[in-house]
């Protein structure tokens, strides 16, 4: 039973490190505190796509205040996206606020 936990575990941080290098904005180095944190997402059964859902918003809002100002500085921590992340389990984006979000986003980051 631990050994498929493990596993689990593992399947999930290397997905959501493998998605977090994706986003637009972020570095793309993945240092040991990200890696701790994304087990630490596992563990307190965090979902993926809710995880996926915060990387989405905050990328798109990103995007939409570098429309209108200089641009941000690279995002240098899976950190950065803990409070997104409450955020969108407190109150998760509806379907139509996420198609906008990925339209935002589409040239840049197909894969959220």
């Amino acid at each position: 039973m631990t050994g498929s936990v493990d596993a689990h575990r593992a399947e999930y941080v290397q997905a959501l490190l493998a998605l977090y290098r994706t986003v637009p904005g972020v570095l793309g180095h993945v240092r040991r505190a990200d890696r701790d944190l994304a087990a630490w997402l596992f563990a307190h059964a965090v979902p993926f796509y809710a995880v996926r859902n915060a990387f989405l918003v905050a990328a798109a809002r990103r995007v939409k205040h570098n429309a209108f100002s200089s641009p941000m500085p690279p995002i240098r921590s899976l950190h950065y996206f803990l409070p997104v992340i409450q955020e969108v389990l407190n109150r998760p984006p509806g379907y139509r606020e996420l198609e906008q979000m990925r339209s935002t986003l589409d040239q840049e980051c197909p894969t959220l």
